[in-house]
């Protein structure tokens, strides 16, 4: 019983079950971080995948259209040339409304995760 009492063994037992607590929250931490990574490469990749086949669609529409415009009049050269000048305008407002939206979609994401991680307060 005297043992137990010794001060010095009781700081090295507190010392040893925070070192145990220390190292379980870092794997809790690893783990925690290895999900949102591997979910977020998840996204990532989908997205990645969708935009690939979108630009693809959205190259063929264009020449398509390019070709038509050019046979409509009459100088295939002509149809390109209007087919690009007509996308200049749509790649500056796509250009200047992307990033609020990405930033807001991204915001909103972050703080959807945080919202459902935190225990609600109220009840």
């Amino acid at each position: 019983m005297a043992e137990e009492t010794d001060p010095e063994q009781l700081l090295h037992r507190l010392y040893e079950q925070v070192n145990q607590h220390l190292e379980t929250r870092w794997e809790y931490l690893t783990l925690t971080m290895t999900e949102k990574i591997s979910g977020l490469t998840a996204e990532l990749a989908g997205l990645f995948t969708l935009f690939v086949f979108g630009v693809l669609m959205l190259f063929f529409f264009c020449m398509g259209f390019a070709w038509w415009l050019g046979d409509l009049i009459g100088n295939r050269a002509g149809g390109f040339a209007l087919a690009g000048l007509i996308f200049v305008p749509i790649a500056f407002f796509v250009y200047r409304g992307i990033r609020p939206f990405v930033r807001n979609k991204f915001l909103q994401t972050v703080l959807n995760e945080l919202e459902e991680e935190t225990p609600n307060k109220n009840g």
